[in-house]
Formats: structure tokens, sequence, C-alpha cells
């Protein structure tokens, strides 16, 4: 049989654990276009493929290659023996006998599944009767089946279960995700129950009453069944293993009386039991999942004399009964038994085959839900039945089980619809999964869709089903009818069952016609072969506030170049949004980033494609964009977390803002991959992460801030880091138990959520999310009866989840000489979010900031960091001309700057400390001067003293002048004066000339130079004396 790998055309996208898988094709390929509805007649042909096996029928059979031959052999099951039956080519050998002894004996006559249970490659079977249940392992090397080592006694047998055992239908089906497959069985009035594999082909009983989750068991309290399948029921028949609503869990559906009858599997227990139908014990019946309505969803069809009816899937959960008016009636002269879906015309759509007492029709599907007779003639009874290309001719052909012989039907379609089909053989690779053996299997469970190039449904939903009908399974082998012909390009959707790994799902696109060699084309594509999606890598771009970049997403940015496994062109195709600033995809494909004013950092993802005829196949992968927005805060060109300098006003950064950007992360071990995720953003964002065990600790004053994860344990904690609660830099906790010592919090506990209720996005630390419930992905951290901080968020319970303090706030339990918060995180399913871990982000960033006015503005971006009104410049270098222009930066205007930030013109020396008590000016607030009493003008006489006084306070220098006429000069202790430094100026014996002379004192802080208090001016004034001479004076003195 010749094959042809299709190369790069098989597209494997959303992939998790991709190399587990394999997709096989099987392609019959057309000369002719289609007649819609053509119609078909069969010829019964058993006894030509010795399929007319004879006796009393109850229950089916079911299809594999179990010799790997390629072509599907059958096990059938009677009232007495079983058989097996070998596919020869063209005609079957009965070989039971030789490889199957066992089916002799003990009238297993019920459901036949022909599966492979220990993941060898070679399937095995399951046949049962209502007490007695049988699992035979195929011996690879023999094909004998018994105990898959050379015997041919069962590898399995349960005569009884411990609640009871009445077995009719049973299903195979990886219900828990684990790699194998597990077995339903529908135990008639003892309910549904489950035999889990343990992944060699052995089998527990795990639904037993006794492993209710909520003992004890109660019919009536669905909370308290096993697996969440009830253990009782008035009645049971046969059921259908489906993953209905494709969601990668197989559900599970059983005809019950009295009871529900279809189980949602949520990962690997069922929910949502819904009772469609009732069954009378008189009537077997039949049930089964197939899209009736090629809208992409799986539809059932209950059998039920008087009740006969599909039950349309509503996409919801929810299910409505169609009755009589599809065309198909719901009460037949006898009970229907068998049920059969196929595309008997290959026209895209499901039609119906129904058997039972005296009955059997076989109803065309019209579409939408409408049904017509077909007037074809077929045996009146039957049992189970399915549809299977035995001759492998394109069409299907229908195998009946019926007491007496056996019929087969070989269908008669033209050559041109015959044609229009496509056969998909989906297979499973177990290695990943470490279980017994390595081969594949085919994909029981899984689901395939074809779907146009736009992704519109063409035929819909169908499966490869572990058990079906009444009974029976069907083929590994899938099969379409092509409405549009062979010649049409068609997208294969193929859903794997979902494991613990998580879910595959594989887009294939093909055009059938390519395939045609005149008969059916197997073709194998494993993941080695086929066109694996391309692989996107997670980007780390910086941009300045203000400034739009553009970026190249497929290059290497961090973390290494996007690229496809076969070298395939990519592109991207879609970009999602940022939390902050616009995303832009441009015609070339880059992508242009404008952060406009925001500062901080955001992300986005994008998808990109490999290139296919149909891009809605082509391979996808999607990969985050981490954008971090830097600040230039002084215009320079330097962006900050480069430039040394971030104000330029002549003073490094690291003496402004010490250990910024440090972190001391404090865990109990090593970080888990939640923590390593905002360490690395951390550092990404330019930020050293010191990390240490609770147990080594370290000394919280070398780092700007510590953060203590939720799983570090308090007592170590606070043992082994040193300053922890005394330490004037910040703390951040999300540890319940370090409270009282360090956030002053009265009562801390645990409750995981994933919501964070943001009552305060003000906050530096919750800007940018919005009011209300804010899903963070996975968080832990409550405070019962805080009485302190600011609360920025609460737990959905009402209690605190995020709040902060300032330096020098009261607390519960003190005074936090530094930046305090609260913050929640988790480490139990590393489950942080974006939105989480920008919290955690946002808190270590606040936190580390040294802000001493405690403005918002930190010190190394704060050109007067103590807010006295003084620049930094001026005061750190004791010089109110040092920021001559009080622009805030050394120098005039724009200075000059080296390519690390600095100031060319600046020494960089250590800031002054003018008044020595070891607190530089810059950092102290201080203030101008004032004159309590000013000096007052004096007069004296020529040769005397006299002195000017003034009372100030605020200051510790002093400066007297003297006006010269033109301008005022500083006096010295020299010649008349003295104190001219000091509170007093004293003038000792002036003269004459002095008279008139004006003075004033300029009154200073020398840890404040920009503020110089100038005093009233005085004036000094010389009186004259009086003269005494030796010239004579007459005085004349009147007699009265």
């Amino acid at each position: 049989m010749n094959c042809k790998v299709l190369g790069d055309t098989t597209q494997a996208v959303m992939a998790v654990s991709k190399r587990s898988y394999s997709l096989i094709m099987a392609l019959c390929l057309c000369l002719f276009t289609i007649t819609f509805h053509a119609q078909t007649t069969f010829t019964e042909s058993a006894a030509a493929y010795n399929l007319n096996i004879g006796g009393g029928k109850d229950g089916g059979h079911a299809w594999a290659d179990y010799d790997l031959d390629g072509d599907f052999d059958m096990v059938v099951n009677t009232n007495g023996a079983g058989y097996l039956m070998r596919n020869d080519g063209g005609s079957f050998t009965d070989v039971t006998a030789t490889l199957a002894p066992d089916f002799s004996g003990g009238g297993l006559e019920r459901t036949a599944l022909f599966v492979d249970f220990n993941n060898d490659g070679y399937p095995d079977i399951f046949r049962n009767d209502n007490n007695d249940i049988r699992i035979f392992l195929q011996d690879p090397a023999t094909n004998r089946f018994g105990n898959g080592t050379g015997g041919t006694t069962p590898n399995q047998q349960f005569t009884s279960l411990t609640d009871g055992l009445n077995s009719e239908g049973a299903g195979a089906l990886d219900y828990d995700g684990d790699g194998d497959l597990d077995l339903f069985i529908d135990n008639h009035n003892y309910g549904v129950d489950i035999l889990q594999n343990d992944g060699t082909g052995f089998f527990t009983h795990v639904t037993r009453k006794a492993d209710s989750p909520n003992p004890p068991y109660n019919v009536a309290d669905p909370t308290t069944w096993p697996l969440g399948l009830v253990q009782d029921a008035t009645d049971g028949d046969y059921g259908s293993a489906t993953d209905y609503n494709d969601d990668g869990w197989v559900d599970i559906v059983v005809r019950k009386q009295g009871q529900v009858d279809l189980f949602t599997n949520v990962g690997g227990t069922f929910q949502d039991g819904v009772d469609i139908d009732e069954a009378a014990n008189s009537n077997k019946g039949a049930v089964a999942f197939g899209d009736l309505d090629n809208d992409g969803d799986f539809d059932m069809f209950w059998t039920e004399n008087g009740d006969n009816q599909i039950h349309r899937n509503n996409g919801d959960g929810t299910w409505t009964a169609m009755g009589a008016a599809t065309g198909i009636p719901i009460d037949f002269s006898g009970q229907i038994e068998g049920l059969a879906f196929g595309d008997v015309d290959n026209d895209g759509d499901l039609d119906i085959f129904l058997t039972g007492n005296n009955t059997s029709r076989l109803y065309l599907n019209n579409g939408s839900l409408s049904f017509s007779d077909s007037g074809l003639s077929f045996n009146g009874s039957g049992e189970g039945c399915t549809f299977v290309d035995i001759d492998n001719d394109g069409d299907l052909d229908l195998y009946q089980n019926r007491s007496g012989s056996n019929s087969l039907y070989i269908n008669n379609l033209g050559a041109a619809a015959r044609a229009n089909h496509l056969f998909i053989n989906i297979k499973e690779d177990r290695d990943s999964f470490g279980l017994t053996g390595s081969e594949e299997r085919f994909g029981v469970g899984a689901t395939a869709k074809i779907l146009d190039c736009d992704g519109n449904v063409i035929s819909g939903t169908r499966e490869v089903n572990g058990g079906f009908g009444h009974g029976t399974q069907e083929s590994g082998v899938i099969h379409f009818g092509l409405p549009g012909g062979p010649s049409t390009p068609i997208v294969l959707e193929i859903g794997y069952p979902r494991t613990t790994t998580g879910r595959v799902i594989v887009r294939s696109q093909i055009t059938p016609s390519d395939f045609n060699n005149g008969s059916i084309n197997l073709v194998d594509l494993l993941p080695d072969t086929s066109n694996l999606p391309p692989i996107a890598q997670d980007d780390n771009i910086s941009t300045n506030v203000g400034v739009d970049v553009v970026i190249d997403a497929l290059i290497d940015n961090g973390n290494g170049a996007d690229s496809d496994p076969e070298g395939s062109p990519i592109e991207v195709i879609s970009i999602t949004q940022p939390s902050d600033g616009t995303a832009t995809l441009n015609p070339d494909g880059t992508i242009t980033y404008s952060p406009g004013s925001f500062v901080g950092s955001t992300s986005f993802t994008y998808t990109i494609g490999d290139n296919t005829i149909c891009s809605f196949a082509s391979g996808q992968d999607t990969a985050t964009i981490f954008i971090t927005v830097l600040e230039d805060n002084d215009l320079d060109g330097i962006v900050d977390n480069v430039d040394l300098d971030d104000d330029n006003d002549g003073i490094f950064d690291s003496v402004e803002c010490p250990n910024a950007g440090t972190v001391l992360w404090v865990t109990n071990g090593t970080p888990g991959s939640e923590e390593q995720n905002t360490i690395d953003k951390l550092t990404g964002l330019g930020y050293t992460v010191t990390v240490v065990d609770d147990n080594v600790g370290g000394n919280a004053d070398n780092y700007a801030v510590t953060f203590v994860y939720e799983d570090a344990i308090s007592g170590t904690v606070l043992a082994n880091v040193a300053n922890l609660t005394t330490t004037e830099r910040g703390v951040i906790t999300s540890e319940t138990f370090l409270h009282d010592d360090i956030l002053g919090a009265n009562q801390g506990a645990t409750n995981n959520t994933n919501l964070v209720n943001i009552t305060d996005n003000s906050h530096p630390i919750t800007s940018g999310l919005s009011l209300g419930n804010n899903d963070i992905g996975d968080g832990s951290f409550r405070a019962n009866s805080l009485a302190s901080g600011t609360v920025l968020g609460l737990h959905p319970n009402g209690e605190v989840s995020i709040a902060v303090w300032e330096p020098g706030d009261a607390m519960d339990v003190g005074t936090a000489p530094g930046r305090r918060a609260i913050v929640p995180h988790a480490n139990s399913n590393g489950g942080f979010n974006a939105a989480g871990e920008d919290l955690l982000v946002n808190a270590i960033i606040w936190t580390s900031e040294m802000d001493t006015d405690q403005d918002g503005i930190a010190d190394c971006i704060d050109t007067d960091s103590d807010g006295d009104g003084c620049g930094d410049a001026d005061e750190a270098y004791a010089d109110a001309n040092t920021d001559t222009d009080d622009n805030g930066m050394y120098g005039s205007g724009s200075p000059a700057i080296n390519p690390d930030g600095t100031v060319q013109a600046a020494s960089y020396a250590a800031p002054a400390d003018q008044n020595s008590n070891l607190i530089s000016d810059h950092l102290e607030v201080l203030a101008a001067p004032t004159i309590v009493t000013q000096p007052i003008d004096s007069q004296t006489c020529t040769g005397c003293n006299t002195s000017f006084n003034v009372v100030a306070s605020g200051t510790d220098t002093y400066q007297w002048q003297r006006f010269n006429g033109v301008v005022w000069e500083d006096l010295s202790d020299a010649g008349i004066y003295g104190g001219t430094n000091t509170t007093t100026l004293t003038i000792t014996a002036p003269t004459s000339s002095n008279n008139g002379d004006q003075f004033r004192v300029l009154v200073s802080n020398s840890a404040f130079v920009c503020a110089i208090v100038t005093s009233n001016q005085v004036t000094l004034t010389i009186a004259v004396g009086t003269v005494i001479t030796n010239r004579r004076i007459t005085y004349r003195i009147n007699q009265n």
C-alpha cells in the first residue's frame, strides 16, 4: 500500500505535550463530483464474508485491527459463545479456538469492546454478562487474548462488585486524564460504576458507596455519589462514552429508569446529572451521540418504544426532545434495540439506522434535523449494529447482530458519490505518560470536525467511540462524507482527549484529491513529520515615557527568536492590548507600542502563525511582550535606570536613594515557579534580588526592601533576618503570622482566593487596577482586626488583603520606621497572573523608594528632597548659587552631562552637613532664620563707645555690614569694629567722620544656604560736646 506524507500541511495548535500524538488520516479520493442525497441500495452479504454468525443475540460486537495488518477484525457476542473473527482481506476467519478459547463459554452476550488497555499498541478485549465481566489482554507475540503474556484465561474477571453486579452496557474512556483507558459499567439497578485502569490493564472498582466523597452515600444527594455517579436506579441498560461537549473530558450517558442518565465529566469527576428519558427493563434499547444537525456539537438519539427520538443539544447543557417532527416515528411495531449513525450517501450528514423486534429502518438525513425513510428493506429483527467500510470502497456498509445469522449489508453507492469521502484514523502515542508499552493506539474519545477555510463547519463532529448504541463499538476510523467533493480544500480539526498535561487540538489543512491513488490511502502523520506549530518566545522591550517603540517580535528580544520547526515562514497574526498604553499591529508585521504618559511595566500578547492556504488552520503559538517604560526624569536623554544622577542636581542617585533596587526575598527553601516569575520581572526592571532561605536570613538594613514570602516560617524569619522589625528600609510580607511583629495586624490568616476587592486605586501599588473585585489569578493573605494603615484592598470576606504604612505611621504594635505593606501572594497553584504579579512588583517599587519629604517623589528624582524650599544642589554644595537659576539642577539651564548622566561641572563630593549633626543638609528640614528684635539707631559722642544688637532665631551666622555710600560692605573685626559676626556689633571711639554711618546685619543658617535675612538698617549719630575756653565773660545782673 502506497503512502504519501503530507509534510507541513498538517498543523498542530494549542498543543500541550505536542509530541505525544499522531494523526493518521485515511483519504479516499474522487474523480467525480457529489450528487446530494444520492440514493443507494444494500446487498446482504454476510455469508460471503463468513460473518453470518448464528445463535441467539442480545448485545453487540466491536471492531479493531488486532493483528495490525491494516484491516479491521471483529469480536462478536452471542448468548452462547463469543467469536474472534480475523479479516483476511475479503473474508473473515474464525480464530476463536486458537487465539481466544475462553470465548467458548460464559454466555457473555452483552457489550463487546476492542481497545488497547495496557498501551502496548495491540487492542485488547472486554466482554460482559449480567454477573460476569472479563478483560482479555492481547499477547503481541502470539496474538492470544488472555493474560497478555500468552495465556488464554482472562487477565481479570469480576463476578461481583461491592454493592452488587448486574452489568449490561459498558464503554472505554480515559475519565481521569492519566493516559490509559478506564471502563464505565452500566450496572442496571446498581447505578453506574467505574473500573479504573492503573496503566497496565489492571482495573480497580473505585465507585463503591463507601467511596463517597461526602459520606454516607445517599441516592437523593448527588454530593455523596462516588465520582459523581449514582449507585442506584430502578433499571438500566446500555450506554455510550462520548465527549458530548467537546471539552476533552469524555462523558457518559446510560439508559436509566427512575434516575439521571447523562453525566458530564469535569476534570475526572462527573457532575450535572441530567434525566434525559426513561428506559423500561423490557426494552433494552440503545443510546448514542451524533452531530445530527451538523452544527458542530453532539446530539443524542434515545431508543424507547413509544419515545424513540432525537434530543437536540442546545449547547448550554440543556437538551430538546424533537419528537416525531424529525420524520422518524417515536413508536414502532416492535421495540427498537440497535442504533447506528453513518453517512451512507456521502453527502456530509449522518443518517440513522434503527433495528429491533421485527423492525429495521434506515433514515436518510435531509439536513436541519429532517429525516426520510430510505424505503430499503433489511431483515426485520436486530440487536447491536454498526457502520463500517468493510470492503474498502469508500462507502459505509452495515453489520447487524441478530438472533439467527448475523447480517452484513454491502453499500452499493454509485461511484461518483462513493468517491466523496474521507477517513481519518486518529492515533495516540502513550510514550509521554511513562506507561507500560510505548506503541500507538487509536484515540478513543477523540473528536473530529471538517471545516472550511473560515472555520465554518462543513461536516459536523464525529468521534472515536469507546462504546456505543446497543453493546457495540465502532471502528477507530472516522468517516466523513464530503458535500463539496474531494477537490475542495478543507480543514480537519482533531480534538484529543484531555490528559493531566492538557489537551491537544490538531488542525490539518488538506485537499483530499491530493491523495487520489484509486483506493484508500493511509497516511502516517507523526509529529516529527507533520507541521508542528511555530514557537513564539516572550520578549522584553523597554522604552522611555512618551517615546513610541517599534517591535519586531519575531527576532531575539531577550529569550530567543521565534521559530518554526520546519523553517516555514511565520508572521504575527494578532495582538492583544496592554493595560497601559496602546499597541498597533503594523502591515509589515511589526508592532508599535505607544506608552503615552505611562511609566512602569505592562504587557500584552501576540500570536504567530505559519503560512498555509487556510490561515485558520495555520499552526499558532502565543507569547507575551513585557514592556518596561522608563522615565527620563531630567530629560537629558539618559534613562533613569542608566542615569547615575536622575535629577541632575550634582548628587549621585546611590547617595540620594541608597540601596534602591535591592530586594531581600525571604522564602522557605527555593523559589517556586510563580515566585521566580515575579523575581524575573523585577530583574528585568533593573532590581537586584537576593533570595535567602528563612533558615539563612540576612540583614534587612542592607536592602531597600525585604519581602517575606507566605510559605516562610515566621519564627524562623524573625530569628534569622536581622533588623526586620526595626529597619528604616521597607518591608513587605504575605506571611500570615508576621503581622504583630512587622505589620501591626492583630491577627492573620490564609484563605486562597482569585479575587481582591480594590477599594483605592489612587495609590502607586494599585494604580491601573479597576475598583471592585479583580481576578489576580490566585492570592493568599488576609488580616483580621487591622487598626492602622491605609487599606487599598479587601478579601471578598471583607478582611484586609492590601494595606500600607508610610514611615512614622502609628501601628498597632508601635511605629514603623520605614514603609511597610501587605500584599496577597500565593504558592499553591503557581497561579498569579500579570495583575497579581504587578501588585507585588508595584509594592516593591513603592516600598523601596527613599522619599524624605513623603511627597510621593523619590529623593533621587526630587530636586528638594526634604521639602524645605531649598534645592538639593544648593544645600549639598552649601552654596546658594550652585543652582544659579533655581531650576533644581546644578548650574544654569540644562547642564552639560557625561554619558553616564552625571553633570560635567559637578564634583559629586559628599553632600554638606554644615551643622555637623550627621544628617546631610539636603535631607534635613530647615527654614530661614527669623529676626526677633531688630537693631535700633545709636547716638554717641566722639571718642565714646557704642553698639548695635539683634535678636534672631534659627540662625548660626551673623554678618554686620556698613553702607559705604555705594554698596553694603561686610565688616570684620578690625579698627573700631568688633563682634561683626555676632549678635552685637561694637564700635569703639568713633569720630565725627562716622556721624551718619548706616549699618545692618545679615542673619543666616549655614545648613540652610537658600535664605539670608537682612535686618533693618540703623544709623550711628555722633553728638558734638560743650567747649570750655579762657576768654573773659562779663555778666550783667539785674538788681531786681
